[in-house]
């Protein structure tokens, strides 16, 4: 039990910490102390540091790893990940081999869609093959066939059948780089082609700022929704090219304003230079037309763009 002296600590174990005992009563405390500056944490004589199992993730995805690499340590990474020093254990590769395919297993095993199937069921295999159609996207689905070919290989190999064996073990190591890409990179690669969104996108807008035809920048727009979701500090939605606030509906069709409309489908004008200052005045069920404005150029470009929030 506490003494007077520990009954306050809060103790942490799910991050880096030490185990300290407790002067008065000799209990064994989880505790994280900030170090210096709020960098690290705090050892004092006597602590035992402790890192959490699991707590250290090491990954080419940044958002799934707890370390930051350097330029070189990514590439020493990509080649751990990669390579796996393949190439220095000729000898060992069977059991390599082997061991790939039970993790592969594993992974198929652990899939919801796949409870109570057995990868390595023949009874089985029709259904697994049908049910991972509907699942091409996911990791597992590579998984699979990376120890589906590594089967075949590994047959071929007792059979004496040379081509086949090594047909075999190729798809298996591209069915793997795949299952690698969908683990580690995916993401990574498409924040790279959405900030490369971005940045074109920009480019148009320097390249083309005095540019005054409405229709290239309704164009330019449209093809560019997805940048304007990123512009705005709140969820915005595309609902009608080229919207009409002349006393219309988004349509053209002329609007009979009532208690109702008018209480909850608000068209309000909004330029892009006073956008800082109402960047919250879309409130639920508020229709908003946003006219874009270059705020470069004395003869500015319009676009209208209907969102709803």
């Amino acid at each position: 039990m506490p003494c007077e002296m520990c009954a306050n600590v809060v103790e942490r174990e799910d991050v880096p910490h030490v185990i300290r005992v407790c002067p008065g009563c000799g209990r064994e405390m989880h505790i994280h102390e900030p170090g210096e500056h709020g960098r690290g944490f705090r050892v004092m004589a006597g602590d035992r540091p402790v890192i959490p199992a699991g707590w250290i993730q090491i990954s080419l995805n940044p958002l799934k790893s707890t370390v930051q690499f350097t330029r070189p340590g990514l590439e020493m990474a990509a080649a751990t990940f990669l390579l796996e020093e393949l190439h220095q254990k000729e000898e060992e590769y069977p059991e390599l081999a082997t061991r790939l395919e039970a993790q592969t297993d594993a992974m198929l095993t652990a899939f919801p869609p796949l409870a109570g199937l057995d990868i390595n069921n023949s009874e089985h295999t029709e259904q697994i093959l049908t049910i991972m159609q509907d699942h091409k996207a996911a990791p597992e689905f590579w998984a699979l066939w990376t120890g589906q070919f590594l089967a075949v290989a590994r047959q071929a190999v007792q059979d004496g059948e040379t081509t086949r064996a090594v047909w075999a073990t190729a798809c298996a190591e591209r069915c793997r780089s795949m299952l690698v890409f969908k683990q580690s990179l995916e993401d990574v690669v498409w924040m790279g082609y959405s900030a490369k969104r971005i940045i074109n996108a920009l480019g148009i807008w320097d390249a083309q700022r005095k540019n005054s035809d409405e229709e290239f920048w309704q164009l330019t727009f449209n093809e560019n929704s997805y940048v304007l979701s990123q512009v705005f500090a709140i969820p915005m939605v595309f609902l009608k090219d080229k919207a009409y606030v002349g006393g219309m509906k988004l349509v053209r069709i002329p609007r009979k304003p009532n208690a109702r409309s008018t209480a909850s489908r608000t068209l309000i004008p909004l330029q892009a230079e006073r956008l800082g200052a109402k960047r919250r005045v879309c409130l639920a069920k508020v229709d908003v037309l946003f006219g874009f404005r270059s705020t470069r150029s004395p003869s500015p470009g319009f676009c209208d763009a209907a969102i709803h929030h």
